[in-house]
């Protein structure tokens, strides 16, 4: 039997599951058929009811050969959850400190993981033979049955009993489904934990600490009596660290491992008292294994949790846990803040080759297409475009796809150069109007109104901007939905509504850097200026977790949604690009009694607002729409060469007077 208590181990509760787990009385389909048609009648057989009975069966109906159950995951006398130690509270000593601990440490670090996959493989190859018996049995009998126009007293009689029993069948299918699902989460989970584990014990002997069976951190005493207590309090931080560790993993792991081991005890409870064969207990099964939070399944942060401390993790999962999450769950990772810029690149890059791939073929084929491709095609079409080129320009730099996603407009984060490494970064945020076209590479590229071509253009001129010794990486961000050209262009809520998002994204990169703490730089233009100074307001406010950045500009601004540049606590690193013939830059506000007031609040570009403001090209010639879209473009003036220099500090920004 199943072990009776939820916190038996997983491991151990598989096997019985597998081998002794109490069975649904079958159903025999032909004393079920009994009345009715000669015509209707079914072969006899007997069919288990339940996802749960299909394991041990050497042959299942349908003449499926199942596997025999996978040995235990580690040896008896060590399996996972058997012989624990107990929990043990944390004892300091001279050289050694104890975690609490709930699960043998040799066992986890040993788990052969791959058996649980083994059997959810085995499950899923079930659940779908027994999905085509119940589909087989649905359309070739019940359904017949039902379109046979069949009465009388032996259909009233049978049509019940057939309604029953595919309903019977289709619950068995769902229990069955719910199980693979179930021990494959677990099987991920749990690899995780043990490549923590692993990680955590190779940081122990990198820094000359030892970790025993019982998970004591111990450390040498020094040898030298000079530097006695700085070593020892080192050793001793070091050693409460690596125990923290491994305390996480192993608990970790056992909650995993009682989480499984309740859940398969559910189903075998459904097989026991046949309550699995009702639609509505099925259903609600499926619904715990499908809804169950994936994050906190994987022991992944969640997406509210600091890019610091989504750095952490994935530092500690170690190389192999690092390539599970990558290998299996991309799509928990890949716009995850605080995850290194090439591993984010690879998974979104993926992801996008998987769904775009025969679009993409239909699209230059001029084949037909589905209105949800023509969808995905509208969406991402650009994106694909723009990642073909990358690399048959030499003198360009590699293109990195920081984010991808299909929420409101799309979302899309592109970076020319790696911010991981780069000395000086740059975000930059567009305005209105802005979509997954604006960062393709159709139309006028140079005319500012490309928004990847004017983050090109900007790397380019930080590039040759940049002291020698320094890097640079330019980013375009379209983590938000920007309005359009209407009534939500006048409203504040698009802005607001996508400055957390932002100022977290700077946060991870200097979460995720390399090396000394970069520089950056955070760009808005247009409407993207009032977001990037909400963002700013959030990141420099009392108590935030948020990292500001070193410099702030200001391009073709309505506004910012502060009175003084000293509001957004950076004083003196506020700058402001405005034309004079921007009418963006001029649009009164909506109250119109001060004439430096602005839509969002105070011109940026004059003295009560009191930022350093840049020289541009004022286009004395030409029309406002192009003053408006050339602050990142060679055509500019010197607006881009000020932007640069701004980036990468080298000090030669040319300033004009304030309005």
């Amino acid at each position: 039997m199943v072990p009776a208590s939820s916190s038996s181990s997983v491991f151990h509760a598989v096997p019985h599951l597998c081998s002794a787990v109490p069975l649904f009385q079958p159903v025999r389909l032909a004393a079920a058929l009994s009345v009715g048609s000669p015509s209707f009648a079914v072969s006899s057989g007997t069919f288990p009811a339940t996802a749960t009975a299909l394991v041990p069966a050497a042959v299942n109906s349908r003449g499926l050969t199942v596997n025999p159950v996978p040995p235990a995951i580690v040896s008896p006398d060590r399996r996972v959850g058997r012989g624990r130690y107990g929990s043990r509270e944390y004892a300091g000593g001279n050289h050694g400190s104890r975690v609490a601990m709930a699960m043998d440490l040799r066992s986890l670090k040993n788990a052969n993981v791959a058996d649980l996959h083994t059997l959810a493989d085995a499950y899923d190859a079930l659940c779908k033979a027994y999905s085509q018996y119940a589909a087989d049995w649905k359309s070739g009998t019940a359904d017949r049955v039902h379109g046979s126009e069949w009465t009388g007293p032996a259909a009233t009689a049978a049509i019940p009993v057939l309604d029953g029993i595919t309903d019977k069948l289709r619950a068995a299918t769902i229990e069955l489904g719910c199980i693979g699902r179930d021990l494959r989460d677990c099987a991920d989970a749990f690899t995780l934990a043990r490549s923590r584990l692993r990680q955590a014990l190779l940081d122990a002997r990198a820094k000359g600490l030892s970790v025993d069976e019982c998970g004591t951190v111990s450390r040498p005493p020094s040898t030298n009596p000079y530097r006695a207590p700085d070593r020892e309090a080192q050793q001793k931080a070091a050693a409460e660290e690596i125990g923290r560790r491994i305390g996480a993993a192993l608990a970790e792991a056992t909650s995993v491992d009682e989480r499984l081991a309740e859940a398969l005890k559910r189903y075998a409870d459904h097989a026991a008292d046949q309550s699995g064969l009702d639609v509505r207990t099925a259903s609600a099964d499926a619904y715990l294994a499908a809804t169950g939070n994936a994050a906190r399944r994987l022991n992944t942060p969640d997406k509210d949790a600091a890019p610091t401390e989504v750095n952490g993790w994935w530092k500690a999962l170690g190389p192999e846990g690092q390539q599970w999450c990558v290998s299996h769950h991309p799509q928990a990772i890949g716009n995850l803040d605080g995850i290194p810029a090439e591993v984010r690149d690879r998974v979104n890059r993926a992801h996008l080759r998987t769904l775009m791939t025969g679009i993409m073929k239909k699209h230059d084929g001029h084949l037909p297409m589905t209105s949800h491709e023509k969808a995905l095609y509208h969406l991402y079409g650009p994106i694909v475009r723009r990642l073909d080129k990358d690399g048959r320009d030499p003198a360009s730099p590699r293109v990195l796809l920081l984010g991808l996603g299909s929420e409101g407009k799309g979302r899309a984060v592109l970076s020319y150069g790696n911010p991981d490494t780069a000395t000086d970064i740059s975000a930059y945020v567009p305005g209105i109007t802005t979509d997954t076209h604006s960062l393709g590479t159709a139309g006028r590229v140079h005319d500012g109104t490309n928004e990847a071509e004017n983050a090109l253009s900007l790397y380019r001129a930080a590039s040759r901007k940049a002291p020698a010794g320094h890097s640079v990486a330019s980013i375009v961000w379209l983590g938000y939905d920007p309005p359009g050209m209407d009534l939500g262009a006048a409203s504040t809520k698009a802005g607001r509504d996508g400055a957390p998002a932002y100022a977290k994204f700077l946060s991870g990169l200097r979460a995720g850097h390399e090396g000394r703490p970069p520089h950056i730089t955070s760009i808005g233009h247009s409407y993207g200026s009032y977001l990037v100074g909400q963002a700013t307001r959030l990141a420099t406010r009392p108590g935030s977790y948020d990292a500001a950045p070193d410099d702030v500009i200001f391009l073709g601004s309505p506004g910012v949604g502060v009175d003084k540049a000293s509001d957004l606590g950076m004083p003196g690193r506020v700058w402001v690009g405005a034309a004079d013939n921007d009418v963006v830059t001029r649009l009164p506000s909506k109250f119109g009694i001060d004439p430096d007031e602005r839509w969002y609040g105070r011109d940026p570009a004059s003295r009560h607002f009191d930022a350093n403001r840049f020289t541009v090209d004022n286009w004395s010639r030409g029309n406002p729409v192009d003053a408006h879209t050339k602050y990142l473009t060679g055509r500019g003036g010197p607006s881009l060469d000020n932007i640069a220099a701004i980036v990468t500090g080298s000090g030669d920004v040319e300033l004009e007077g304030r309005r």
